[in-house]
Order: C-alpha cells, then sequence, then structure tokens
C-alpha cells in the first residue's frame, strides 16, 4: 500500500516517549521527503506554467524573509479542498482550492507566510517531538483516500487528511498559531508586501461560508474571526511594492486549465466577457475557453482586443500551443517575466533552435521546483543536442521534483555513468541520488 511507509513513520514518531527523541535538521529534510513522496504518488502535482511559476516567484520573494531553517519545497496540489499546510522539512502545500478562492496575490502571499512560519519556528518538529500518540482519525482519512473510488476523490481525501493529521495529530497551540501569524505579517512586510492579505481572505472566506463546506477536522487553521482582526491590527499600512495585476489572469487559469470544457464553465466565462468585453481578465478568460476548444484564431483576436500589458504573454502562449513559432519569438523576445522566458524557450525549440531553447530553460531553473516540467522540457532539448548525460541528468531532477523516486534514481545513475564517474557533474548527480537513499529509508551500501 502506498501510504504503508508514511503510517509508519508517522506512528512511530508518535509512540516513542517525547523527553529522548528529538529530531535535526537532517531528520526533517528526510522524513520531509518521505511525506512528500507518498503525497506526490496519490495527489496530483498541479502543472500548469503560469500558475506554477508564478507560485514560485513569491516563494522566491517571501523565503529570505522568513528566517528560515531550511528551504521551502512548495507544491500546488490539484485538489478542490481549501487547504494548505506545512510539513516537516520546510515541505509546504498549497491546494488549487484556496487558490480559486483568492482575489489578490496578497492573500495567497499572507496563507504562504503564516506557512512559512511555521517551518521557521519548526512548530511542526516541536510538536512531533511532544507527542506520544497519532490520532487514528487522520490514519483513517488516509487510509479512505486509498478507498476513494475516483482519483478526483481520492486527491481531496488526500490532500485533507494530511491537514488533518497535522490538527489533529500534531496539534498546534493556539500560541503556535498566535506566532506563525505574527511571524507571518512580519515575513510578507519584509518581502514588500502588505500583510493583511491572509485576513482579506478569511473575512471573505467567511462571508461567503465557503468554510463550512469543508469538515472542520479537514481544515488545518479553522477560521476565527478574532484571528482575522488581529492580524489585520498587526499588519502595517504599506503598499506592495511588486506588481501584481497578472495575479487576477492567474486565478483565471486555475478556474479553467485542466478542467473540462463543460457547458457550465464556458456559459461562466463567455457571459462574463460579454457582459463586459473591457474587462481584460473576462476577456481572457473566455479567450481561454476557445483556445482549449481548438478555437486559437478566435482566442487570439480576442486577446489583441484587450487592454492589458499582459497582453504579449497571452499571444505567445497561444501561438506557441497553435505552432505558429516565428511570430511567438517575435511577440516574446521583449518580454522579462519569466513565464514568457519559458514560453520563448518552446518556441524557440519548435524552430528546432535546440541551442537558444536549452540556454532559456536553463534560466528557468530555479522555477523547477515549482514547476518541475522545466526540467522535463530541458532533458528533451538537450538530448536532442547529442548531451545525452545531461539529458539524463535533468530528467533525473524532474521526477525527483516529482516525487517519483524510482525514475528519478535510474536517470540520475546514467547520468553518472555517462559523466564519468570522477567529473564534477557526476558528483552532483550522486548527491541526489544520496538524497534518494535516504528518503528510500535505505542504508548506505557497503554496511
Amino acid at each position: 500500500m502506498k501510504f504503508t511507509r508514511l503510517i509508519a513513520f508517522l506512528l512511530l514518531c508518535f509512540l516513542l516517549p517525547g523527553p529522548s527523541w528529538s529530531l535535526t535538521l537532517d531528520d526533517e529534510s528526510k522524513y520531509g521527503r518521505q511525506v512528500f513522496v507518498d503525497i506526490s504518488r496519490s495527489a496530483r502535482i498541479y502543472a500548469d506554467p503560469f500558475v506554477c511559476i508564478q507560485m514560485a516567484i513569491i516563494k522566491q520573494r517571501l523565503e529570505p524573509a522568513a528566517d528560515l531553517p531550511l528551504p521551502i519545497k512548495l507544491s500546488i496540489i490539484d485538489s478542490p479542498v481549501l487547504d494548505a499546510f506545512a510539513t516537516v522539512g520546510g515541505y509546504v502545500f498549497m491546494t488549487t482550492g484556496i487558490l480559486e478562492q483568492a482575489d489578490r496575490e496578497e492573500e495567497i502571499v499572507g496563507i504562504l507566510g503564516h506557512e512559512f512560519s511555521h517551518v521557521g519556528r519548526r512548530h511542526v518538529a516541536k510538536s512531533m517531538e511532544k507527542e506520544k500518540y497519532i490520532s487514528w482519525a487522520s490514519i483513517a482519512t488516509m487510509v479512505l483516500a486509498l478507498l476513494a473510488p475516483t482519483p478526483a476523490a481520492k486527491a481531496a481525501l488526500l490532500t485533507g487528511g494530511m491537514g488533518a493529521g497535522q490538527t489533529l495529530a500534531l496539534k498546534y497551540t493556539r500560541e503556535n498559531e498566535e506566532e506563525a501569524d505574527r511571524f507571518g505579517v512580519a515575513t510578507c512586510e519584509r518581502a514588500g508586501y502588505n500583510g493583511a492579505g491572509s485576513a482579506d481572505f478569511l473575512k471573505r472566506l467567511a462571508t461567503t461560508s465557503l468554510e463550512k463546506t469543508v469538515p472542520q477536522y479537514l481544515l488545518t487553521h479553522p477560521y476565527s474571526a478574532d484571528r482575522a482582526i488581529r492580524i489585520q491590527q498587526m499588519a502595517r499600512p504599506i503598499k506592495t511594492k511588486w506588481d501584481v495585476s497578472l495575479f487576477p489572469f492567474v486565478i483565471a487559469r486555475v478556474a479553467i486549465v485542466g478542467k473540462p470544457v463543460g457547458a457550465q464553465n464556458e456559459d461562466i466565462w463567455v457571459n462574463r466577457y460579454r457582459r463586459d468585453p473591457k474587462d481584460p481578465v473576462s476577456t481572457y478568460g473566455a479567450a481561454l475557453i476557445y483556445a482549449m476548444k481548438g478555437d486559437t484564431d478566435r482566442a487570439i483576436s480576442m486577446v489583441k482586443s484587450m487592454d492589458s500589458p499582459w497582453k504579449p504573454l497571452f499571444l505567445g502562449e497561444f501561438l506557441v500551443n497553435s505552432r505558429r513559432f516565428k511570430e511567438a519569438v517575435e511577440i516574446l523576445g521583449s518580454q522579462t517575466h519569466p513565464v514568457a522566458g519559458y514560453y520563448l524557450a518552446r518556441a524557440y525549440e519548435g524552430l528546432g533552435d535546440l541551442q537558444t531553447a536549452s540556454r532559456i530553460f536553463g534560466e528557468l531553473a530555479p522555477y523547477a521546483d515549482t514547476f518541475p516540467e522545466i526540467y522535463q522540457r530541458m532533458a528533451m532539448v538537450i538530448g536532442r543536442l547529442g548531451y545525452e548525460a545531461g539529458g539524463y541528468d535533468y530528467l533525473g531532477r524532474y521526477y525527483l521534483e516529482m516525487g517519483r523516486l524510482g525514475p528519478a534514481r535510474m536517470n540520475l545513475e546514467k547520468a553518472v555513468t555517462k559523466y564519468g564517474i570522477n567529473s564534477g557533474e557526476a558528483a552532483e548527480a550522486m548527491k541526489l541520488l544520496e538524497a534518494i537513499r535516504v528518503a528510500s529509508g535505505e542504508k548506505k551500501r557497503g554496511r
């Protein structure tokens, strides 16, 4: 069973006497990777370039401001469950369900700031050191995820179950939550954002009664009116220094991309566009619907009518997807956003200019931990260029970021062989192989 190791690990953690057992940072990294692998095996990791790269950008802004003992691995889970949670080792998860309910980037920043603060204050690790048992309810939830009849139900139960495990077994205290809110607000502000975003999100969640759609035991951070007020009072009246104008379009993609183009979704966005054809977000949403239905010319025409600084980015996307690579290069070449770089690299790849494509994909590597497809495409491009070792290397990194340890190990071992065991590149690949060995719970060879 896929969760046998995870459940055994959790039971071990909580059955050991508290005073005689503590988690080192190395322990956190190892166990965090194991939990991540188990989650990624059963939950669908979301893989949209706009969403994942923008979330990676937010993560990169928050990390230096968060005073973290470990780097953050942020993953977006494709699930309607409204939840975000941190596990040991710096692993943070956010569902598309939360993203879909956000209006502004500052709201998501506030939620992530809170989760990063749980990591920074080591609340998860400290709680695990103190507790002597795990709630059977959380294990039952994970078992139910295994038995769910559909992949969607499985993902929803799994995501909620991990959150339930945090709440029921780790039992964040009120002091933990207040500390995470306080440090979260400060982190957001140091990173250049207004710190009241999570309060705005919580208040809107309450007014729409959305928090009532999820059982309380599945909420890692149940709503509290007092909590929203406290966060609002903590935050200073400062303006966000970043350009957050792309975020509404990102949220539109969460609501549309990867979902069936059914009559209901089509009607929502097409009707929004008809009511206000001058609204750029409504125009882009309707254009996405038409593009997904195969009417790319209509989608391009609609985007051309938009009044938005992001118009070239959206045009480039549609042109690449319709294989009009030369036009895409002309439009995207002057754009600076990393998402534009992703589509520009794909356009050069389509034109057969693999050297330029590999250079641009290489520049996008800092975003690959949240959007692993960058590694996958890099592997394909440099493999076609004849660099077999690099192709295996990047493909191994892709599978590692996706939590698929078997294929990651196989490709990285091939990379080491192709590089030559004494090369610097092989040494880097072997470090990743060692991380896989530790995450797999294997003993060192030769012992």
